[in-house]
């Protein structure tokens, strides 16, 4: 079966691109899909920082609400995190929403990233307890450093640019994600290792520690939460 192969129009983007401010532009280079062309043609990033988070016991709160409490609680969610990642995590690469949880992506990790990757995950953990969630809600997230690939593709007649990432760095974040509970950030072991981020150990593991799929052997085992100074 041959590939898709339908090409976008040829020639600069559309003129509204060229009226919008400084501001708004920035912005437009953080998103998964704009206008913009050629700003994501092929990069890796070694030492890219990966915050990835998500909710705590969404299934059962979606199986017991109706479609307006649903409604009405995404957009407060979502709106929200994005105004806390332009306020807090403003230098960020890249930023998506998941549904119930998001990513968001520093391409280096810099003194600057991973104060703003921390502080992400703070403010909008106090702030989603506080107005947020009740019940049994809440969140729970995993920050690595690690290597992933940045691309660009275009694949309608609108032109429109679709940008992603893809490597190890992700793979390790949405899974060690996974493992924490509400109020956790698990911190990846070579982040950890750079002694730049205060961390507690888990001692409730047993011997055998955990296993999950597609991890290095360095990855498994252990798991180390974030410990904010007081």
């Amino acid at each position: 079966m041959a590939a898709f192969n339908e090409k976008p129009p040829e020639g600069p983007p559309p003129e509204p691109f060229q009226c919008l401010d400084e501001a708004t532009l920035q912005a437009l280079r953080k998103m998964p899909v704009d206008i913009l062309d050629g700003l994501y043609l092929g990069e890796t990033r070694n030492n890219a920082l990966v915050l990835c988070l998500d909710i705590r016991n969404f299934s059962k709160f979606l199986r017991d609400s109706d479609e307006e409490r649903v409604f009405t609680f995404m957009r407060n969610f979502s709106s929200n995190f994005l105004s806390c990642v332009n306020q807090f995590g403003f230098h960020c690469s890249y930023y998506k929403l998941l549904g119930d949880g998001a990513i968001v992506i520093w391409d280096e990790a810099t003194g600057k990233s991973l104060a703003e990757a921390l502080d992400t995950w703070t403010q909008f953990v106090d702030f989603a307890n506080e107005e947020l969630f009740r019940g049994e809600l809440g969140l729970g997230g995993a920050l690595v450093m690690e290597k992933v690939y940045k691309y660009e593709i275009s694949a309608e007649i609108a032109g429109l640019k679709y940008r992603d990432y893809v490597g190890y760095g992700i793979n390790l974040a949405c899974r060690l994600q996974t493992l924490a509970k509400i109020n956790q950030l698990i911190i990846g072991v070579k982040l950890v290792k750079t002694g730049r981020v205060p961390v507690i150990p888990d001692e409730g593991l047993d011997e055998n520690g955990f296993y999950l799929k597609g991890l290095r052997e360095q990855d498994q085992g252990k798991l180390y939460f974030y410990n904010p100074p007081r």
